[in-house]
Formats: C-alpha cells, sequence, structure tokens
C-alpha cells in the first residue's frame, strides 16, 4: 500500500513537473521544492479565512527549515489574538488538536475533496470539533500564537491542499495567495455562524434573566431551616 501511494505521489509529481527527495516523512515522499500548479477548487462559495482581513503577502515556499521539504507550505494572515477563524467553504471539519508545529490547530474538508489547514490558532468555537458540518464564513477559532509560532506576531497560518494533489500528502500544498485575492472578505458575521462567539460590545439574545438573588454566604448546613431564613 505504502509503495502504492509512492507511486502515486511520483506520477502526480512528475505530470507537474516537480522533483521529490529522495527522504520520506511522516506524509510519504517529501517534495524538495513547491508545487507551481494552481488546480481549480471547483464550484462553491469560498471565504477568506480570517474575520475581516485582507488578502495576505504571499509567503509561500519561503525557507522553513523545520518541516517537509524546507518549504513555507502556506500563507501567514495577521491579525490580533482572538481574531475570528472563519470556514473557507462549506465542508466538514477534521484533525483537531495540537501539535508541535501547528500548535493548536485543524482541518477543513470541502464538498469537493479539498482541504484546508489553520495552524497557531489560541482557542475553538463550537464548531472547532471534529466532524462537524460547516459553511463558510461560521467561526472555527480564533487567531493565536501557538506551536512554533510563539512569540512571532499573532497569525493563522493557511494552506490549500487541492484534491487532485492529495496523492502528494502534506506537500500537495500549492500556493494560496492567488485564490485567496478571488474569494470573499466577510467584515462580519451572523449569529448562527458564530460558533459561541460573540463579538465585544454586541447584544447577544438573552437566554435567562435573574429575577431574585440571595447572599447565602450565612447559611449552615448544620443548622436546620438556616437558608429558608436567610429568604426572609
Amino acid at each position: 500500500m505504502v509503495l502504492r501511494l509512492v507511486c502515486v505521489a511520483a506520477a502526480v509529481a512528475a505530470a507537474l513537473g516537480l522533483a521529490l527527495s529522495a527522504a520520506g516523512d511522516s506524509h510519504g515522499v517529501a517534495v524538495a521544492v513547491p508545487p507551481v500548479a494552481l488546480p481549480a477548487l471547483g464550484p462553491g462559495e469560498r471565504v477568506l479565512p480570517v474575520l475581516g482581513a485582507a488578502p495576505p503577502a504571499d509567503t509561500f515556499g519561503a525557507l522553513r527549515s523545520d518541516v517537509a521539504g524546507d518549504w513555507h507550505h502556506g500563507d501567514d494572515i495577521f491579525a490580533p489574538v482572538g481574531t475570528p477563524v472563519l470556514a473557507a467553504a462549506d465542508g466538514v471539519v477534521f484533525s483537531v488538536g495540537w501539535n508541535r508545529l501547528g500548535g493548536w490547530r485543524l482541518w477543513l474538508r470541502d464538498r469537493e475533496g479539498n482541504e484546508f489547514y489553520y495552524a497557531h490558532l489560541s482557542g475553538y468555537s463550537s464548531f472547532g470539533v471534529d466532524g462537524a458540518l460547516v459553511h463558510a464564513g461560521d467561526v472555527l477559532g480564533f487567531v493565536g500564537e501557538t506551536g512554533d509560532a510563539e512569540g512571532t506576531p499573532s497569525h493563522l497560518h493557511f494552506e490549500v491542499h487541492p484534491a487532485s494533489l492529495l496523492a502528494l500528502g502534506y506537500d500537495g500544498a500549492v500556493d494560496p495567495t492567488r485564490y485567496l485575492a478571488r474569494w470573499r472578505r466577510v467584515a462580519r458575521v451572523a449569529a448562527a455562524a458564530a460558533g459561541g462567539w460573540t463579538p465585544f460590545g454586541s447584544r447577544a439574545r438573552t437566554g435567562a434573566v435573574l429575577v431574585r438573588a440571595r447572599d447565602v454566604a450565612g447559611a449552615s448546613g448544620l443548622a436546620p431551616g438556616s437558608l429558608f431564613r436567610l429568604g426572609g
């Protein structure tokens, strides 16, 4: 099975004019140079993955000595810690959790089979769980600086893995920059898409109203009726 995957990866790489390194990693065969292809991702709306963010500068392919192939597999979208991170497309969330490089991270697979990687999060919304079905623009989590981003300006590390290149494993990532330039910018999220997050200063729908309160600090569990007497 492993040999078959390696052969498939080699065939895909050859078709794209890529060089494969001799050494493999946890994802299989490492690509020595980043892919230059930009396959179509198929139909469906896609949005920028950080609330209010503009398309980022292109950092794809830059030298990164601590990752497979020694190149940056995505773009970094800088924003303050806690800025909502959004589902780029309708799809299913998977592989939610921690790893050494990505810190708190997750993956999103859209309806066409394309996969998107989100890393360095500071936390998750209620949609940030394995198996969650989400829509483009739903809040998945929040910008942070976890993993190997600790001590750097807070940002989302975002990767695009087209379905047609998944045989290359992690090294099937392509440059997100031109995709992001075409995706819709989201300036605000509806309550249903917030995933339990409420913007500062907004007025959320009240779930309960406090109509009466009592200080029970003076009540004693050893004295029958003391709580009742506090109620006066």
